[in-house]
């Protein structure tokens, strides 16, 4: 959700870039622009992540996007789980990977809710998310690519479901499925790189006006994770990234409201 004003308190706010990036529309360097929220992991409180309750309580909130993890089952299911094994967010132990689909939807997170399936976070995104971004955390198999493509072509999720990762191999793998892609980075990418993705997606200290300005120039946007404080989201602001990907969602929510009100 981007919101725009007059500048008022903040004319500080002086943003760059022209044009259009992969439909994302750029800020209009005359107004008061604040970068889109992207809800980290859903609506993160202590912990509980990357659930139906997270994504739900997000949207509830006021966020448009939202982001979470994709790992795929033994047998091959897309389901929600930031890392490789179930130890830290749930009452089981134990590698994904390793899990069928029916062992897995046994588990309990450490609030008593079942870890959803891909399946789950589409019924529940669908129609009410401006964007969702899908984490990969491995690389698909054929096996794995084939149930990816039969949840995205059963929510019709292409212009709404973006795909993401760190790997260029798990990109790579998912070319055939037509959504947005994204490649996530701690350093910034080199632009010849980046701008074969829809959007770069850079550690928040990693950017700088000069680097978001030249992929805003080249059509990539830019989407910032995960700054969690208010000086940063200025700072963010200041140089035109398009999304902050953040832990606060209301608290972002609520400096987005007052950075741009007259």
């Amino acid at each position: 959700m981007r919101r725009t004003a007059k500048i008022s308190l903040l004319s500080v706010l002086a943003v760059g870039g022209t044009g259009e990036a992969h439909g994302v529309a750029l800020p209009d360097p005359s107004r008061c622009s604040t970068p889109g929220i992207v809800s980290h992991r859903g609506y993160w409180v202590k912990g509980v992540e990357n659930t139906v309750k997270a994504l739900d309580q997000a949207l509830d909130a006021g966020s448009e996007q939202v982001e979470f993890d994709v790992h795929f089952t033994r047998d091959h299911h897309p389901v929600l789980m930031h890392d490789a094994l179930v130890d830290r967010t749930t009452t089981g132990t134990g590698r994904i990977s390793g899990m069928t689909l029916a062992q897995f939807r046994r588990l309990r997170t450490t609030d008593g809710q079942r870890p959803p399936t891909l399946s789950e976070a589409f019924t529940l995104a669908r129609g009410r998310a401006e964007e969702v971004l899908v984490e990969l955390k491995a690389v698909p198999d054929a096996q794995d690519l084939r149930s990816l493509k039969r949840d995205y072509h059963r929510f019709d999720a292409y212009r709404w479901a973006s795909l993401m990762s760190f790997s260029l191999p798990a990109l790579k793998a998912v070319t055939s499925v037509p959504a947005r892609k994204g490649l996530l980075t701690t350093t910034a990418p080199p632009l010849t790189l980046a701008r074969k993705f829809s959007f770069a997606g850079v550690r928040y200290d990693r950017l700088t006006r000069e680097l978001t300005r030249e992929y805003l120039d080249h059509g990539v946007a830019v989407y910032a994770w995960t700054p969690d404080d208010p000086s940063t989201w200025e700072r963010l602001a200041s140089y035109g990234v398009d999304r902050v990907i953040t832990n606060e969602t209301s608290a972002y929510l609520a400096w987005s409201r007052e950075a741009c009100e007259p």
